[in-house]
């Protein structure tokens, strides 16, 4: 049944009381209209799109799988080989290949967090790699998944060509993550150049001091008796990880493959010579398969899912950071400064890689289209979105973010924090013409978390332009976000001046 102003006002002359008739007007509308939706009463010029069929909007460049994909192969594990010189025959290691389908072969351990201290030791030797190639070894999860992987304190091998890069990094819980290169950075006591994939063997150590760092905690490595130190960031700790998984792990990003091989390991005072099969945890360490997430392919539009609502059809997909545009995205206006814009609805963040961010919002398809260059070297110009996005030491910011038509303006610092961890979120966007004494304000509301953005005084005298409303990319390189939208309500159509 439709209900109509006309049912409640019949409801009301029943109930005989106009306070009554507000509370039962209140609270249907409250029931029957989805939050964030456009209904009765809404400013004139609003759409409300619940998706219930693909909506045909603007694609540009939001589609590049190519056909076929390329295929992934992995083939790791136990090996009666004895490449990492081991004291005997017996080791782990083999063929371990970038993607974002997690794969592992590791020893089930007593779950740890960043108040245990921990410790490791071993050899390893890398034999061949791509040339953009990775793995992990160290402590994990059996669920870490993503780009700078959560619930991680590792060793990182990136290879690169002929050579390899080695790091170390960490990720807690809620995505917090920082990384310490052996090759440079400010707290390592020597640098290195990069290692021949020649199968070299280094010896190595992790240790991990929970009281180091002045109480933070502190990851201490060696390689052939050389120290690199990687302090955890205040909070970090407090953040929290667990780890029950000490092990190979591949670096989940999408790339090529390397061959590499682990012997004599330690693991918190326990030796494995690997002279016979340990029978670790092995998921995904042994198969090929085509993958359809490479870097930087956009894959996003129209979805037949429900993540973000109730029911089946929604936007988004994965998105990239990458230098060249794209978007997908409804034609609105087209608007001006001089015009109010009002945008809500329902967000699902469903996965992401740290480094990574995606706007949503109104733009200048022109201007995106014509923009070439990447973000650090010339700004973005008529957007007035939202960009989510942060660095990796938080993960994703929610916040405002201006840019006039002489590229003029600002992306708010910091903002909401919001975790791709699949939760269902409500928020808003709405430009006001009377904000910040007449020059115009941006406000978001996340959840029920507001943040504003002022614009300056001349910003409406060099004015901006918006013929489009949805999702556009963030153009700088980087990874990818996991993100969709549904029941929105949006300003299309300009109101009558």
């Amino acid at each position: 049944m439709a209900w109509t102003e006309t049912h409640l006002l019949e409801i009301g002359a029943f109930l005989n009381s106009t306070t009554m008739l507000r509370v039962v007007m209140t609270f249907v509308l409250a029931v029957l209209t989805p939050a964030g939706f456009a209904g009765a009463g809404e400013p004139p010029g609003r759409e409300g799109e619940r998706f219930d069929q693909d909506p045909k909007w603007e694609s540009h460049r939001s589609h590049l799988i190519p056909d076929p994909a390329p295929m992934v192969r992995q083939n790791f594990g136990w090996r009666n080989t004895n490449h990492a010189k081991g004291e005997q025959r017996g080791e782990i290691g083999g063929w371990i290949q970038r993607s974002i389908t997690p794969a592992f072969y590791a020893k089930k351990i007593e779950p740890k967090t960043f108040e245990d201290k921990m410790s490791a030791s071993g050899k390893f030797a890398v034999t061949k790699n791509e040339g953009n190639s990775g793995s992990l070894f160290g402590w994990f999860n059996e669920s870490s998944k993503g780009w700078r992987t959560p619930n991680s304190l590792v060793m990182r091998i990136d290879g690169n060509g002929p050579n390899y890069w080695l790091l170390i990094e960490y990720g807690t819980r809620h995505w917090l993550t920082a990384a310490q290169g052996l090759f440079d950075g400010a707290y390592q006591t020597t640098k290195t150049k990069p290692f021949a994939a020649d199968g070299t063997v280094h010896e190595w150590t992790m240790n991990y001091d929970p009281a180091g760092n002045d109480n933070n905690g502190l990851f201490t490595f060696t390689l052939d008796g050389n120290e690199y130190l990687l302090p955890l960031a205040p909070g970090h700790k407090a953040d929290g990880a667990e780890f029950n998984r000490f092990g190979m792990l591949n670096n989940m990003i999408t790339g090529q493959g390397m061959e590499v091989y682990f012997d004599d390991v330690v693991i918190d005072g326990e030796t494995f010579d690997f002279k016979s099969d340990p029978k670790w945890d092995a998921r995904g360490n042994e198969g090929s398969f085509a993958e359809k997430v490479i870097r930087p392919m956009h894959n996003f539009g129209y979805s037949p899912t429900a993540h973000a609502g109730g029911k089946k059809g929604e936007v988004g997909g994965i998105m990239w950071r990458d230098e060249k545009p794209a978007y997908y995205a409804d034609k609105v206006g087209p608007f001006t400064l001089d015009d109010e814009l009002f945008a809500s609805g329902k967000l699902a963040f469903t996965g992401a890689g740290s480094d990574s961010g995606i706007y949503l919002g109104f733009f200048d398809s022109t201007s995106k289209k014509n923009k070439t260059i990447p973000e650090h070297e010339e700004r973005h110009k008529n957007i007035l979105a939202i960009a989510i996005e942060g660095p990796s030491r938080i993960g994703h910011y929610f916040r405002p973010s201006f840019f006039n038509s002489a590229g003029e303006g600002e992306s708010k610092s910091e903002g909401p924090i919001i975790r791709p961890d699949a939760e269902v979120h409500e928020w808003s966007l709405h430009y006001s013409l009377t904000g910040a004494g007449g020059n115009g304000q941006i406000t978001v509301t996340f959840d029920g978390k507001t943040q504003t953005l002022d614009l300056k005084p001349d910003d409406r005298k060099t004015g901006a332009t918006f013929d489009r409303f949805g999702f556009f990319d963030m153009q700088s390189g980087g990874h990818y976000v996991y993100l969709y939208a549904d029941d929105l309500s949006y300003t299309k159509t300009p109101s009558k001046k």
